[in-house]
């Protein structure tokens, strides 16, 4: 693990966004109304997920009307393995360059074999996207970190995805799974290009709070991620408690951290 840090590190404040999925519940019933508030707390970037059914110009015009960009969006696996194609041309129409993968199911994850079958499975989306100027990336949960066969599902899978499919590591999860997200980051930092920054609540094994209100060294993740050459750092929760006091805390934290 590596030495805590003496300084503050610094990231840039036009690299913090945040997980729309935080707000989802607040979007079913209002996204225009949910959009401008997330604007308001300070935020200029964001990721997709958890947004209603919308076409894509439509939502295009309204995260535009917000002042918002899409820099990342969440896209199943099995979206992906039916019709990349369509993925890659709703993402293009929405101004999005990149699609993650948010999950693995758990059939895909009950042999080494099957873990390197759904690695394999993300070649074929990763050309057809990059076609359309797109990339492609996968986000953690904490159950990469069990052992499968012998061996740790994450390691195998850093091993076999494809070159061009990049990590959005969630250092919640990373934690959670037994793990310490900064030295995360520098074992894979040829791949790591998203942080979910959401933090750990004090005295819970299961609970997340907003970014600084917990227990993660937010201070060595984020020299971690620069090291890295990390693009983006996204705030996010599962389960907020006051959601638009916790995205506003989440990006005061941040961007103290890039000040």
């Amino acid at each position: 693990m590596p030495a805590p840090l003496a300084y503050r590190p610094a990231m840039r404040t036009d690299q913090i966004a945040l997980q729309l999925y935080t707000v989802r519940r607040l979007a079913a019933s209002d996204l225009p109304g949910t959009l401008a508030a997330v604007a308001a707390a300070g935020y200029r970037a964001v990721e997709l997920a958890g947004l209603p059914p919308i076409e894509p110009a439509e939502l295009r015009r309204l995260l535009a009307d917000a002042g918002l960009a899409p820099i990342a969006s969440h896209e199943s696996i099995e979206s992906l393995r039916t019709d990349p194609a369509a993925v890659g041309d709703r993402l293009a129409a929405l101004g999005c360059e990149r699609a993650i993968v948010p999950w693995m199911p758990e059939e895909d994850r009950r042999t080494i074999d099957d873990v390197r079958r759904f690695a394999a499975d993300l070649a074929e989306p990763a050309r057809v996207l990059a076609d359309r100027g797109i990339g492609l990336g996968y986000h953690n949960h904490a159950f990469e970190f069990d052992m499968v066969d012998g061996a740790p599902i994450w390691d195998v899978l850093l091993a076999e995805l494809p070159a061009a499919v990049a990590i959005e590591l969630d250092v919640y999860w990373a934690s959670i799974g037994g793990r310490d997200p900064a030295t995360e980051i520098h074992a894979a930092a040829d791949r790591v290009r998203l942080l979910h920054m959401k933090d750990r609540a004090p005295g819970s094994e299961t609970h997340d709070a907003p970014a600084g209100a917990g227990i993660l060294a937010f201070g060595d993740i984020v020299a971690a991620g620069r090291a890295a050459g990390v693009e983006w750092y996204v705030a996010e929760q599962d389960e907020p408690g006051d959601v638009l006091a916790d995205i506003a805390s989440a990006r005061r934290f941040l961007a103290d951290l890039a000040s």
